[in-house]
């Protein structure tokens, strides 16, 4: 048991699991940069900007230049 909890011998020694951990969140967080970047530019390589049908379906209608109650 004491392999598991032995204290620091030397504390200016870092805490490697702290490092690796930053580590691993710095690559999580770039992975998704680029992967919303390469959807966002495969998006505009496809060149569709028009509404959807599903778009349309969430309009209110429209009443025209009635006044409101």
């Amino acid at each position: 048991m004491n392999l598991l909890l032995r204290p620091h011998t030397n504390l200016d020694d870092p805490v490697w699991s702290v490092i690796f951990m930053v580590f691993l969140a710095v690559v999580g967080a770039f992975y998704c940069i680029v992967y919303i970047l390469g959807i966002a530019f495969a998006e505009l390589k496809d060149g569709t900007d028009e509404t959807t049908k599903q778009e349309e379906l969430l309009q209110l209608p429209s009443d025209g230049d009635q006044p409101c109650p």
